[in-house]
């Protein structure tokens, strides 16, 4: 072997080494095919990203920044654009809910939860995530504080008072005091606080905890300031499409909704009206939606998706990541993880064992968010196309934009479905798109898709 070689042999094995992950919470991809990486694929515009919500404290082993950061490239591969972090700051101690807290109770918004690690952490995680071009989002509690936050001493006036108290805590949130957003002087702190992230730790966006419990003109006047030094992404945690004048995207909560009743009912009809009603809502005509199966409340008070939603969770993956707008998945979600995470203890993401086949199929979608027109969010947003077939409970529409066009067949049964389409078919050459086969299918009345039991099947133009 010669110089050169001998070179390159060292310098693969080094970099096999740097690849390596000593935490061992991070997901083993496990046995099976692995589909093709996403860590090239850059979102064809900002409207085809996919959001993932993490817990600090509970994705790594360490609980902080760095098992994080540690972890980045394994995203990166997964598919994921942009990291929306839960509350970061120091938990309140008074009135705190288990032994850790929940992080929605803010003690000091200019600071990090000790915890997780220091402001230069936070900073080397942002940069990290910026050189592999992902952006990072924070959840910023404008409603209420945790009760020992230095206001309630320093500035009482910044609270609200209800029936002679004052603090006092709002929907029986025991851990945390209502903010009072009729007094200048605390808006101009939380614009203050908001625009301090922007500023020295350079974050791309902010997901805004409880959103409508806050009045839409503290939103109008927060905005344009934080702005003011970097245009970032707004999330609402809420549903009111007044909102929507300020923000860029808000939670389909009551779709969400729908998804858990049809997890009871199993009625096909009331799904399928249910994604109608979502993709044709006017309101949101020029602004997009976040969509979900799970996120860090569902799954800490409702169960996880298995528990919600049975046999179904692999057609409803599909479902949710081609029906509309921005899918989120929530930390472990892309593996499979079947367990219940609650707020207010330290609660690790189980990483093993790996669901090969959601681990596989997370992948693929995430690709095909990222890769077709058609599935663009928001104002780019093409068209909707219910498709008849043979089969009651098959659901079979496409997504279509331009020359890009998605077909998707899901097979909401416990028992297989060759189907056909009944009446319109989709019109041109499709490919299957999670097959290696490469031939081309053109629908006919007399094509059979064959989907195996809780199936499905995706064809692109």
């Amino acid at each position: 072997m010669n110089l050169r070689s001998t070179l390159f042999v060292l310098l693969m094995v080094v970099v096999g080494l740097i690849g390596c992950s000593s935490d061992p919470d991070t997901p083993d991809p496990g046995p099976g095919t692995e589909p093709p990486g996403n860590e090239n694929i850059q979102p064809i515009t900002k409207s085809n990203r996919v959001i993932y919500e993490v817990n600090v404290r509970n994705y790594s082993t360490g609980g902080n920044f760095a098992g994080l950061q540690k972890d980045l490239q394994r995203l990166k591969e997964v598919g994921v654009d942009i990291l929306w972090l839960m509350p970061i700051h120091p938990i309140g101690e008074q009135n705190r809910g288990g032994t850790l807290g929940s992080p929605y109770s803010v003690k000091d918004y200019k600071a990090v939860n000790p915890d997780y690690g220091t402001l230069a952490d936070f900073k080397s995680l942002v940069s990290a995530a910026h050189a592999l071009n992902m952006e990072v989002w924070l959840d910023w509690v404008a409603n209420h504080t945790a009760w020992d936050h230095p206001w309630v001493s320093e500035h009482l006036d910044y609270y609200a008072e209800k029936n002679g108290q004052r603090p006092y805590s709002p929907e029986n949130w025991t851990d945390v005091a209502q903010l009072d957003f009729n007094n200048p002087g605390l808006r101009a702190a939380m614009i203050d606080a908001m625009q301090y992230w922007v500023r020295e730790a350079d974050i791309d966006g902010y997901r805004c905890d409880a959103v409508t419990y806050v009045p839409l003109s503290f939103w109008k006047e927060a905005r344009p300031e934080v702005d003011k030094i970097k245009k970032i992404t707004w999330l609402a945690e809420g549903d009111k499409p007044e909102y929507m004048e300020v923000f860029d995207y808000d939670y389909a909560w009551g779709f969400n909704n729908d998804l858990n009743d049809f997890g009871k009912s199993k009625d096909v009809s009331k799904l399928i009206q249910a994604c109608e009603n979502l993709y044709n809502n006017a309101d949101y005509a020029s602004k997009g939606r976040m969509v979900y199966l799970t996120n860090h409340d569902l799954n800490a008070y409702d169960g996880t998706e298995f528990t919600r939603y049975g046999g179904f969770v692999l057609p409803l993956t599909v479902l949710y990541f081609t029906i509309y707008d921005m899918p989120l998945l929530y930390n472990g979600q892309e593996i499979g993880m079947n367990k219940t995470m609650g707020l207010f203890d330290a609660n690790p993401v189980a990483w093993t064992p790996v669901n090969t086949t959601m681990s596989n199929l997370i992948k693929q979608l995430t690709r095909l968010k990222r890769t077709q027109p058609a599935l663009e969010s928001g104002a780019g947003r093409g068209t909707l196309t219910r498709y008849q077939t043979t089969s009651s409970n098959v659901y079979a529409y496409s997504r279509k934009k331009g020359d890009s066009e998605v077909v998707v067949l899901l097979n909401f049964s416990s028992a297989p479905a060759n189907t056909r389409f009944n009446g319109a078919t989709p019109s041109g050459e499709f490919k299957n798109y999670l097959s290696t086969d490469t031939d081309k299918l053109t629908f006919t009345a007399q094509t059979t898709v064959t989907l195996p039991a809780n199936g499905y099947a995706i064809y692109v133009k």
